[in-house]
């Protein structure tokens, strides 16, 4: 390699994105630009979400054990996580379809079909977009949405003494990847291991609840990358620390039936598009009741502590955690 050519994996994702914010310039009074789930934006006299994400052959999916379907709604699923990470709902978006010419026009087909129906599941519009040539496939999507009625949730608003919760249960997606690479033998017919399969290919972004939580949560981040990685960067984002009960985090049941270590797969697991955010348990009391109408479970799994503190889970620091999750840039 020629002097100077530091290969991106040297950095990570979060090192280069920082590399990458650092030579952005700053955004104007009212706007947020970097360090969210999605930027804030000023359109006319409103403000608004906005985001994007893609999902590449290869990386995010592979075709052997993923429909055209599985790939639109998956694309839609993870760009509307961000923004109930924001408290907000989605509204509009474009798609781009990174293509080979000698893809089958029905894979094309079957791509626009999920991204129509996940786009209808979360009451979004597809009002356009592109397609061009690539190596493999991908779908990128640009989205907007609306801020919610009590203003974006920052992942930086998190203090010392809140408590710490998440949404649903963690690890099934990484159970259902783990499955589908071949890395785990498993009956793929039995319900549990096909909810965990359908949790890695169909994702659900959790938009009712994070209107709910808008009102009362002070921190809150999407868990696309695992428990811990993503709880290293909200606490970042707010400087704090924190503690991790071990015993409380809500592990997807179907993961004690696997070759699997249930608590490893839930911490550093990625994908399950829960949603990670810290409130004050008294203001959340109220809160509880709507979101069971969403479906929505909530845990606490820990308390905020001041900055310098050392986070830990269970008995390992975060720092410890973080090492093994997914990072898109390391070697592998």
């Amino acid at each position: 390699m020629p002097p100077g050519d530091e290969p991106v994996s040297s950095l990570g994702e979060s090192g280069l994105l920082e590399r990458v914010f650092a030579k952005l310039p700053s955004a104007p009074s009212g706007e947020i630009w970097s360090g969210d789930d999605a930027a804030v934006i000023t359109v006319g006299d409103s403000s608004c979400l906005l985001t994007t994400d893609a999902i590449v052959e290869g990386v995010d999916f592979e075709l052997t054990s993923a429909s055209g379907y599985d790939i639109g709604w998956k694309a839609i699923a993870v760009n509307a996580s961000d923004i109930a990470a924001m408290g907000g709902r989605p509204t509009r978006a474009v798609a781009t379809l990174y293509l080979r010419p000698d893809h089958a026009v029905e894979l094309v087909d079957d791509v626009l079909s999920g991204l129509l129906a996940g786009a209808d599941r979360y009451g979004l519009a597809i009002v356009g977009g592109d397609v061009t040539e690539a190596a493999e496939l991908a779908v990128s999507i640009a989205l907007l949405g609306d801020v919610g009625a009590n203003g974006p949730v920052l992942r930086s608003g998190a203090m010392a003494g809140e408590s710490l919760w998440v949404t649903g249960t963690l690890g099934g997606a990484r159970a259902g990847h783990l499955v589908l690479t071949g890395a785990v033998d498993a009956d793929r017919d039995d319900p549990e291991v096909a909810r965990c399969i359908k949790r890695q290919l169909r994702p659900t972004a959790r938009i009712e609840a994070g209107r709910v939580l808008g009102g009362v949560a002070t921190a809150m981040i999407d868990l696309s990358d695992g428990l811990a990685l993503d709880l290293q960067r909200l606490l970042d984002a707010s400087g704090v620390s924190c503690i991790v009960e071990a015993s409380s985090i809500p592990i997807d049941p179907a993961i004690a039936a696997l070759d699997l270590d249930p608590l490893e797969t839930a911490i550093v697991g990625g994908e399950d598009f829960e949603l990670l955010f810290t409130a004050n348990a008294d203001e959340l009391d109220h809160a509880i009741g709507e979101l069971a109408t969403t479906d929505t479970k909530v845990a606490r799994i820990g308390t905020i502590t001041a900055e310098g503190e050392g986070a830990t889970i269970g008995d390992r620091s975060l720092a410890d955690w973080t090492k093994e999750s997914w990072d898109h840039l390391r070697p592998r």
